[in-house]
């Protein structure tokens, strides 16, 4: 293998956990490209991505890997949420096949980019899927169960992919696949950290207009104060105000 590939292995955050992948498998994130953000995430009204792309130069591996968890969030109906999963799979492939061709240049928040991953996934000679999934439960409808029915569905439409398609709880993942998971504390992805950079920029210069008008308003308040009395009564009477003393009276006695 390359010397260029033994790289160590990437870290990653997603949700409120930390993905450590193997040594040799170079990460790829869609979030983090202009390419798929700005245009192709908007082909045919929307266009879905996988949470992780990994490819493995030496095994000549490709793994897509999406990570939901919906103990916190609603969870859409089985059918919907399959129908979903399966889009996601069929949306990656068409964006690796498109940006292999079509991506520019680009230095990613996290991981090598969107056209690097595209091209090398074009020596593929597996395609590994894994969908890791945390369902919130009932007494009636436990979420073993339910996780089992949604692989069954999953496992229908992705065997002539992957006939050895992954599909378990994010934290049972861990070893079947090329990656460990640990929790992530207070750490956030480079999307969310990006969003968040964004918001206090917002927040800072929302700030700084504020504090900006303020001054101004002061300024402009204390220029007014420092002009005598019959000078601001003369200028009044240029500006067209007549009756300036009974204008004045009739608004004290209204206010």
């Amino acid at each position: 293998m390359p010397s260029e590939f033994c790289q160590p292995g990437v870290s990653c955050v997603e949700g409120v956990y930390r993905f450590q992948f193997d040594a040799g498998y170079l990460v790829c994130r869609s979030e983090c490209s202009p390419f798929y953000s700005r245009h192709a995430q908007n082909f045919c009204n929307s266009c879905k991505e996988m949470d992780f792309m990994l490819y493995h130069p030496g095994k000549k591996e490709l793994w897509l890997i999406e990570v939901k968890d919906y103990r916190f969030n609603a969870r859409p109906k089985v059918q919907d949420l399959v129908e979903k999963l399966c889009r996601k799979v069929r949306d990656c492939l068409f964006l690796l096949r498109t940006a292999a061709l079509c991506a520019p240049e680009e230095e990613p928040a996290e991981g090598i980019s969107l056209r690097e991953m595209a091209r090398l996934s074009l020596q593929a000679k597996h395609i590994r899927i894994a969908f890791t999934i945390e369902l919130g439960g009932s007494a009636f409808y436990p979420a073993k169960s339910l996780l089992a029915h949604i692989r069954d569905l999953l496992y229908r439409q992705i065997r002539f992919i992957d006939p050895q398609m992954i599909c378990l709880p994010i934290t049972e993942s861990g070893g079947i696949g090329p990656w460990r998971i640990f929790p992530a504390g207070n750490e956030h992805s480079a999307r969310i950290k990006k969003r968040i950079e964004e918001a206090q920029l917002a927040c800072e210069r929302k700030r700084r207009r504020a504090a900006a008008e303020r001054k101004q308003t002061r300024r402009k308040n204390h220029k007014t104060a420092s002009i005598p009395l019959w000078k601001l009564r003369a200028l009044e009477r240029e500006s067209g105000a007549c009756n300036a003393h009974r204008s004045r009276h009739r608004n004290r006695a209204k206010s």
